[in-house]
């Protein structure tokens, strides 16, 4: 191979690997945040891309002389990179389900407030139990693991021309483990809350000569940030479950690719 044919080699390689990186950072909980500058993400990716380089020229990977089926592989290393970054943010889409649960108890469901990870509406303890566990994952140095797992990836997914399998219901069962694990996260506080609900109820059912509901709202907010205060203990511990569980979700999915 000639030393024009050697560099083009090169820089199809390192573009490949860009592009998988590019991928997942766009949708990373950490990395892919609204407020990260655009330059930021993309020095980024390019530094684990330049970091990862020599790895992946060592296994010397099938790359494409055409010009459409490199492109092809750009764009199947893009959605590999897409996948992995989705179900990581799996990890926020369970806490900000549990924070719009405890919102609708405590009656904040119509005061969402605008989230500065993604620039979206959301739910005010969504958003409050999210930016705190973005602060519990980076002061763990979680994000080491994050792009651990994504090296891990070209074990399982090589760099080539291969498709790769659909796995409809894979997704299909993170969609119900993801609704599942909000309701257990917001449990504690939803739970208690309902039953004050129906012991208010059950009183006013007694008693119809109290205004109850003049006074209500306010007790079932003050009663909601108690609740939030004291579980706030157990809240890293979930987050740390939640994590390794996301963890686990990635493995499943390099396995079904691998397979």
């Amino acid at each position: 191979m000639d030393l024009a044919g050697l560099l083009q080699w090169n820089i199809s390689l390192f573009l490949l690997i860009l592009a998988r990186w590019a991928g997942m950072i766009m949708l990373a909980p950490v990395f892919g945040a609204r407020g990260v500058p655009a330059l930021v993400k993309l020095g980024l990716a390019v530094s684990l891309s330049m970091i990862l380089y020599p790895l992946i020229r060592a296994s010397q990977p099938q790359i494409p002389a055409e010009f459409l089926l490199y492109f092809a592989l750009i764009l199947k290393e893009t959605w590999v990179g897409l996948v992995i970054g989705f179900v990581i943010s799996a990890l926020t889409s369970i806490v900000e389900g549990a924070g719009q649960l405890i919102d609708l108890q405590m009656g904040f469901t119509m005061g969402n407030a605008l989230d500065p990870v993604y620039g979206m509406q959301s739910p005010m303890m969504g958003n409050f139990e999210m930016v705190l566990a973005t602060m519990l994952l980076l002061a763990t140095n979680a994000h080491y693991y994050l792009i651990a797992a994504m090296v891990k990836s070209y074990v399982y997914v090589p760099i080539s021309p291969a498709g790769l399998p659909l796995g409809i219901a894979f997704f299909v069962r993170l969609a119900v483990e993801i609704f599942a694990l909000s309701v257990q996260l917001a449990m504690p506080v939803f739970g208690a809350m309902l039953l004050a609900d129906l012991g208010v109820g059950l009183l006013t059912r007694a008693v119809p000569q109290i205004n109850v509901f003049s006074i209500i709202f306010a007790v079932k907010i003050i009663f909601g940030f108690i609740l939030l205060f004291m579980a706030m203990p157990l809240f890293a511990e979930s987050v740390s479950h939640l994590f390794n569980t996301s963890m686990d979700w990635l493995l499943q999915l390099y396995r079904g690719w691998k397979a």
